[in-house]
Order: structure tokens, then C-alpha cells, then sequence
């Protein structure tokens, strides 16, 4: 069917939907459509220029769905989506992922679930001839409600678990479970190819000759190589020249025309029912992921509907309508003209988006999960508000010179698994560098607000005026755990740790609502960027830390010792405070009092945490009323000399606290 439709220039699963019944093969049309979506079909990624590797999809489908001993034995379908590469010269085809999943055929509830990934083992060896293994894809949700994941990556086997899988091929029953995707296998060395292969092993020897006869001789290049254009933006971008190679490249840039506007769509043309509902409760908890309604929300306003102030170094931006309203959203945006915005910063009229949009970490977001976002905000309720115009000073009003920003700084190379680790870790990766954007708070930035790379990864930064502590190397006065981590991204607190408030605070009320594998994943992820801790060690520091200093130590602090005993001591003191007022943080192991730097320490003191995380934290007033800035430098002064002993006194706290202050209004 796929040479067919090839011929006739059509899409494979539209040819096959078109030999199917609307109203008799409803539930079929509803399992193919569910898989198609995860699969982003008809979304397949650009191949690199000069590449020896043909990359290829395929689709199959199947009236005998695969079985297990614990699912109902009736009639059902199953479809699979396959991606591969195939190399060039040597014919060698290297499965990366399967999407797979079945149902029972019924038009009202599918009841789709994922595939076993035994079963996607079995039908990729036997049709390549060798012991592969299949793994949660790190755009998967481990742990979820369906049986076994529907996305898998492949990798090579261990010397394990593969031998009594590959023994079972040889039943009819596994044979016929997997036929469905050995022929998407097949299918998709067509579509790379053009090569047709009838049953499997897919020899490499016969794909290598039938491409010698039909692909052109590739150039062999020799001599010196030229620098990789990533090395030179390296070179240019590193140090103080960083800001005379931007004003330049973005002057050249503004000069010239910048990119075509993408047509809109028709209004009021996509709506909830054009998707499913899984691929929609996937673009939902994407959207929790990445904050959207933290950024896209302004206080007191419609979700989504734009107008939040972000201040940067070069002034005021103000985020967007990302509500599918037809004429101040996006809701004339297709889905190209989002993913565009999305990983290479431009609007659909054309525009350069100002990089604090952080599309440079959501390029990494995978097509499925961009499509499943796109389609959960295209579902929203659209909301007609004009946000303020952003105008930032000459040269930064020149939105074309963000396209030299763009050739000195942003990768939009998708993200790539390493197969050496674990899928837990791979997910966790995937959602801190792509959709979670950890990196735009936790990274320092350069003189033109790009992201530092190498050891500054993740190693501290900035966010609305609070400091955002470093995820990497252990900083503060307790190593993190990647128990405590995950209860702190959870929960908003951690009994060794504090509370998160500011900018955190909204992020945890995100996390709070997704699958708890994921927040795990990431809490795995960003612990092991740190030397291994030991619970033992971690909880006898956090004891030694929790007692603070002796009072000979906070000499000479009389008045902010007493101003802590009239304000916090009721919540804060030593003994663990009262208890029906939610958590009760112990000061000597709140992060913020062991910081560099009194910032953080001081806007909770002023504006209290009005808003927690998570209703089960509490509130805490803000003193910024009732003491003055030398009364709350004071008490500062007095917090950080008996619980943070070991460092240094911070200086300079009455004007901190102005400026606390002032921000504020």
C-alpha cells in the first residue's frame, strides 16, 4: 500500500483511513489516529545537510491487536509508527523508535494502551536479525495509567534479558503479534529508500547493494577541514567580544529581510475535537512543565492572556496572548507557525521573538510533545486582550538583530538520549533542558543574556530579583538528596532544605500536578550532576546545622535577636515552632540564610509567602510594613550570625532591603 500511495503522491495513513468504514471501523480509525498523534505523523525531521544517514517512517496496522495473559481476548487493532536510519554506503538500518499501541476497537472508548515492549523487542530483532532492546522514550510518561509505555526508544541489548524473547519468535502467535511492525519496519526503509523489502531479516549486504544501484556516489572530502561554523559562534561569542560580534551581527541582520510570514489558518478551524483526548491531557501537562501560565499570565489577569512584565537587562518585555483568540492570540496560528516560535523564536507574521521567550530550551521538546502542546492551547477558551507593546532602546528595538543573536547562541538541535544511561535519566535531561527551561533561572547569563555553557551549567542564577541557587555541586549548608529533592519539587518544602517561595514557588505548584515519575526523573537527573550523598551524612549535617550558633556568637545583635523573637520565633524557633499553621521551617536549615547573598532572605522577610506553592505549606506574613530598613537589617543581620555560623556576615543590609522595597511597587 505504500508504494501505492507513493505513486500517487498521498499519505500512507490517509490511504489506509480511506479503506475504512467512518461508522463500521470507527474504533479502528480512533486507534490509528491516537498513535498518529504521539507520532506527530507527518512531522518528520530534517535531515543534515551531507548526512550518510537516510532517516525513514513507517506505518502499519492490524486487526489481530497483540495480547497479553492479563488483557480481555477480544478483537481489537493495534498500529505502529517506526522511525529508522538508514546508512548510506554500508545499508546498515538502526531502528530509533516505536510508537505502539492498541485497542479494542470500539468508536465511543478505544481504550488505547501501549504496546508491551517485549513485543516491540521481539518484532524489531526478528526483523533485523540481532538482540535490541526497547525502553521508555524520554518524551514518554513513565508509570502512567496504561500497561506498558506506547513510545519506546531502541538501544542494543545487553548480553541479558534478550535470549528468551528471541526463543519465542519462533511461536505463530508472537510472530503474528508482531507482524504489524515488522511491515512498519519494511515500510519505513521504503520512505528512506525506495528499497522494498518483503519479510524479514532486512539484510544489510542486499539494502547495501540495492542502494549502490540507486543512490549517487558520495563526495569524499579531503584535506584540511574548515572550522564548523558552531566552533567559530564559540569563538565570537566567548568573552568580551560577545558584545561587539552581537552589534555587529545584529546590525548586518536588521539590514536584510527577515523570514516570511506563515498563512494563517482559518478562524475558529481547530478546537478541542480535532485531537484526542490523550493528546490533549499530554499538551496539558507539557504546559505545566514549561510554566506557560506562569509567564503568559499577568496578575489579576485571564490565564494565558499575556501581559506579565519580565524586566531584563535591556528593559521591559511583555509576554504574549497564547490564547486562541483569532485576533491578539493565536488563533490563527497553525501548527509549522508555532513550531517555528517554538524552536526558532519567530512569530508567525515574521518577527523575531526576544529571547527571553525561552524557545532556546523548548527547541530540545520532541514533535509529539510539540504537537500535543500546540493542540492543548489551540483547545483553550480564547480570551480577547491586547498585551503592552514591548519597546525596548535602540539597538535592542531591532527585532532582526535577534537573528545574529540566534547564529551566536542558540542550538536548536533537538534533544538527543544518551543511550550509555538510564531511561529514568534521560527523561530527566530531556524535561530540565527542554520544556521545564531549568537552565533560565539556574544558568548565569552573559553580557548579551545568553545562557553560559561548560561548568556554568545550571550553576546559579537569576529570576525576578530572587537569586536562583546552583543545582550543581552541593552549595548549600545541606548536600541535596535526591529523596529531598523530589519532596522539595513535590511538595515545596524539605525538612533539610526550606520552603519554596518566589518565582520557585509557582514553578512546584506545576510540578505538583504532573505524574510523579516525572518529578522524580528530574530530581534523578539533577542529583546526579553532584558527588553521590549519602542520606546518613546529608541528615547528620542537617542535625549539626539545624542547632546554629551559641549566643556568644550573636554578640552584640541584641536588637534583631529580639526583633526575631517578637516576629519569627512563634513559627521559627528551635523546637520546630507551633504546628497548625502548615510546615515549619528550622532556620539554620533554610538555603536562604546560608546564600552569598541576603536577597532572597529579605523579600520573604518584606512580602511574607501570600501565595505557597501548595495549599499544605501555609502562609506566612510579610513585615515590610511593620519594621523600617534598618529594623530589618537588623533582624537580618541577626538571623544569618546564629543559624548560618560558618559564613560570612552579609554587609550592606539597610540598602538590600530599599531595594527589596522598592522593587516591590
Amino acid at each position: 500500500m505504500d508504494e501505492t500511495a507513493s505513486e500517487l503522491s498521498l499519505d500512507p495513513v490517509e490511504l489506509r483511513l480511506s479503506h475504512l468504514d467512518p461508522k463500521e471501523d470507527a474504533g479502528a480509525r480512533e486507534v490509528v489516529r491516537m498513535v498518529t498523534e504521539r507520532a506527530a505523523w507527518g512531522r518528520k525531521e530534517p535531515a543534515e545537510a551531507g548526512s550518510l544517514w537516510l532517516s525513514g517512517r513507517g506505518f502499519a496496522m492490524d486487526g489481530a491487536a497483540p495480547r497479553m495473559d492479563d488483557t480481555p481476548n477480544e478483537p481489537g487493532w493495534s498500529a505502529w509508527v517506526v522511525d529508522i536510519d538508514v546508512h548510506r554506503r554500508t545499508g546498515d538500518v538502526a531502528v530509533r523508535r516505536v510508537i505502539a499501541g492498541y485497542g479494542e476497537g470500539n468508536g465511543d472508548m478505544p481504550a488505547l494502551i501501549g504496546v508491551p515492549h517485549t513485543l516491540v523487542e521481539s518484532a524489531v530483532s526478528l526483523a533485523l536479525g540481532q538482540s535490541l532492546s526497547a525502553r521508555p522514550a524520554h518524551d514518554e510518561v513513565a508509570g502512567s495509567t496504561a500497561l506498558a509505555p506506547m513510545s519506546l526508544d531502541i538501544v542494543t541489548a545487553g548480553a541479558s534479558a534478550s535470549s528468551n524473547e528471541q526463543g519465542a519468535l519462533s511461536k505463530p502467535e508472537a510472530q503474528r503479534a508482531t507482524a504489524p511492525a515488522v511491515a512498519a519496519i519494511a515500510n519505513a526503509i521504503f520512505d528512506a529508500t525506495g528499497v522494498r523489502f518483503r519479510q524479514p531479516p532486512f539484510d544489510a549486504t542486499q539494502l547495501q547493494a540495492k542502494l549502490a544501484e540507486t543512490q549517487p556516489p558520495q563526495p569524499i572530502h579531503h584535506g584540511v577541514a574548515a572550522p564548523r561554523p558552531g566552533r567559530i559562534r564559540r569563538l565570537l561569542a566567548g568573552g568580551g567580544i560577545a558584545g561587539f560580534a552581537g552589534g555587529i551581527l545584529g546590525l548586518a541582520c536588521a539590514m536584510f529581510p527577515g523570514p516570511s510570514e506563515i498563512a494563517p489558518v482559518a478562524p475558529g478551524s481547530l478546537d478541542a475535537s480535532t485531537w484526542s483526548a490523550a493528546t490533549l491531557e499530554r499538551g496539558r501537562q507539557i504546559a505545566l512543565a514549561g510554566d506557560c501560565a506562569v509567564c503568559h499570565t499577568a496578575p489579576g489577569g485571564a490565564r494565558n492572556a499575556g501581559g506579565f512584565a519580565l524586566e531584563t537587562p535591556f528593559g521591559t518585555i511583555y509576554s504574549t496572548n497564547i490564547t486562541p483568540d483569532p485576533e491578539t492570540g493565536i488563533g490563527l496560528w497553525s501548527y509549522p507557525a508555532f513550531e517555528r516560535a517554538m524552536r526558532k523564536g519567530i512569530a508567525r507574521d515574521g518577527r523575531h521573538l526576544y529571547p527571553a521567550f525561552p524557545y532556546t530550551a523548548f527547541a530540545k521538546m520532541s514533535e509529539p510533545d510539540m504537537l500535543a502542546l500546540y493542540a492543548y492551547l489551540m483547545s483553550q477558551p480564547p480570551t480577547k486582550h491586547a498585551p503592552p507593546e514591548t519597546s525596548l532602546p535602540f539597538p535592542m528595538n531591532l527585532r532582526p538583530a535577534v537573528a545574529g543573536w540566534n547564529w551566536l547562541f542558540h542550538d536548536g538541535s533537538p534533544f538527543k538520549p544518551d543511550t550509555s544511561r538510564s531511561a529514568m535519566w534521560n527523561r530527566g535531561k530531556y524535561l530540565v533542558d527542554g520544556a521545564a527551561h531549568c537552565g533560565a533561572c539556574h544558568t548565569p547569563r552573559n553580557r548579551l543574556g545568553a545562557e553560559k555553557g561548560g561548568l556554568a551549567y545550571l550553576a546559579g542564577g537569576e529570576a525576578e530579583g530572587w537569586d536562583a541557587p546552583a543545582l550543581v555541586g552541593n552549595p548549600g549548608p545541606v548536600p541535596w538528596t535526591e529523596k529531598a529533592l523530589f519532596e522539595y519539587l513535590r511538595t515545596g518544602f524539605s525538612q533539610e532544605h526550606g520552603v519554596a517561595a518566589g518565582p520557585m514557588g509557582p514553578v512546584v505548584a506545576g510540578l505538583a500536578q504532573l505524574p510523579e515519575s516525572d518529578v522524580k526523573a528530574i530530581a534523578h537527573y539533577i542529583t546526579s550532576l553532584s558527588p553521590e550523598v549519602d542520606e546518613a551524612a546529608a541528615a547528620r549535617a542537617a542535625q549539626k546545622q539545624s542547632d546554629g550558633a551559641d549566643a556568644i556568637s550573636v554578640m552584640g545583635l541584641e536588637r534583631g535577636r529580639r526583633t526575631f523573637e517578637t516576629a519569627c520565633a512563634v513559627c521559627h524557633a528551635t523546637s520546630g515552632g507551633v504546628g497548625h499553621l502548615g510546615v515549619r521551617p528550622l532556620m539554620g536549615l533554610n538555603t536562604s540564610v546560608a546564600q552569598s547573598k541576603p536577597d532572597n532572605l529579605l523579600h520573604v522577610l518584606h512580602n511574607g509567602i501570600d501565595n505557597p506553592a501548595t495549599a499544605e505549606l501555609g502562609h506566612m506574613p510579610g513585615f515590610r510594613d511593620v519594621y523600617d530598613d534598618q529594623q530589618m537589617a537588623e533582624l537580618a543581620a541577626y538571623i544569618r550570625a546564629r543559624y548560618a555560623p560558618g559564613q560570612p556576615a552579609w554587609t550592606g543590609l539597610e540598602k538590600a532591603s530599599g531595594q527589596v522595597r522598592h522593587a516591590a511597587h
